[in-house]
């Protein structure tokens, strides 16, 4: 016996419908929310991330004031704008480096390194250079903190370098091939060990200052991996109360605190010690610490 189908309302049928696709959905995996750039940050991943602890590292060197001495007058230097290098150097646990210079014109006065141990975040370890050639010294959070120093940097001669062009491109391209006939090594943890240095390739700021005698100036570094450890001016001088003819010379600085060795054509020229026999609050070359809770105390302030 065949039955009749009973018929179902449209508005019956409909619910029906509704509410088995509500209970598929209720039974499925629900995808996350999108992630927020708050939450990229927290977890220590992605550009954002480097851009906060860029910005804390800014924060830091904002505190910093350089001074030369002019004559008998001290002198407020302003600091240039920009990093020189961003930097991160696994083989040592260290990163969010950076460098900073401070100069208005010509060769920066002092160059200040600054970067964390992977393994301590409460503390900034900085190593901070006078290579003005003259007096130096700092307030931080405006206390002297650097006290007066005398620069280490000396400039010399470099040999058969040849006449500087007079063209301002012809004389960046003589520096960077002059670049390119240093080399150099240092000696460092663990049991004295030698490391071969890097030259990085582009100058890290190219400066002038012509009333100063710097037809065209340029800082390199030779690094290990991308940390900086030699830092080496190449200029184009030419002094404007003199006749002398224009010639090229060079100075160094450091940002390391290995015991470091300088070579022009394979021929040394230029050697220091460990920091640890220079490293000093009233020397040109000091590593220190800054405490990351104090910095937040003195930046509210």
């Amino acid at each position: 016996m065949t039955r009749e189908p009973i018929p179902i309302p449209v508005q019956t049928f409909a619910m029906i419908v509704a509410l088995i696709a509500s209970t598929a959905l209720a039974g499925s995996p629900q995808a996350p929310p999108p992630e927020t750039k708050d939450a990229k940050s927290e977890k220590g991943g992605g550009p954002d991330a480097e851009e906060i602890h860029r910005r804390d590292a800014e924060q830091v060197v904002r505190a910093i004031e350089v001074e030369v001495l002019s004559g008998d007058e001290w002198l407020k230097v302003q600091r240039i704008e920009k990093p020189l290098l961003f930097y991160g150097d696994s083989t040592r646990e260290n990163d969010r480096g950076s460098v900073w210079g401070w100069g208005e014109k010509g060769r920066p006065v002092a160059l200040l390194e600054l970067f964390q141990n992977v393994n301590d975040r409460a503390r900034w370890v900085y190593t901070i250079c006078n290579t003005s050639g003259k007096k130096v010294r700092a307030r931080r959070g405006g206390a002297l903190w650097w006290q007066d120093n005398e620069s280490a940097s000396e400039l010399k001669d470099i040999p058969g370098a040849g006449a500087p062009g007079t063209e301002a491109l012809q004389r960046q391209r003589q520096l960077k091939q002059l670049a390119q006939k240093f080399t150099g090594h240092e000696f460092w943890d663990p049991n004295n060990s030698r490391y071969e240095l890097r030259r990085l390739e582009r100058a890290l700021y190219s400066y002038r200052d012509e009333a100063g005698g710097v037809l065209e100036g340029g800082l390199f570094t030779l690094a290990n991996g991308t940390n900086p450890e030699i830092m080496l001016f190449i200029e184009a001088r030419a002094d404007p109360k003199a006749d002398a003819k224009a010639a090229f010379q060079y100075t160094v600085g450091r940002l390391s605190h290995a015991e470091l060795h300088l070579e022009y054509e394979g021929k040394e020229v230029f050697k220091s010690p460990r920091g640890d026999r220079l490293s000093g609050p009233n020397k040109p070359y000091w590593l220190g610490l800054f405490d990351t809770t104090l910095d937040a105390k003195l930046q509210k302030n």
